[in-house]
């Protein structure tokens, strides 16, 4: 599956992980998709920032855990 495939296949308004190859983490929700670059909006709707698709090494979805305090 490519990473084009999958990055449609989260509905939208999922809250994403991206991973670049430079190390970089971004998290936000998918703004726009073109031919090779992505913009991914922060969660908040305050900016929006333009990736490469192939600067991008992987994508996941984010998953916000309750903290636990003893």
């Amino acid at each position: 599956m490519s990473l084009r495939s999958q990055l449609e296949a989260f509905p939208p308004d999922t809250r994403l992980l991206v991973f670049t190859t430079l190390g970089h983490v971004y998290v936000g929700t998918i703004a726009d998709i073109q031919e090779e670059a992505l913009s991914l909006a922060r969660y908040d709707g305050s900016a929006t920032i333009v990736l490469n698709l192939n600067d991008v090494s992987g994508v996941r979805e984010y998953i916000e855990e309750p903290e636990v305090r003893p």
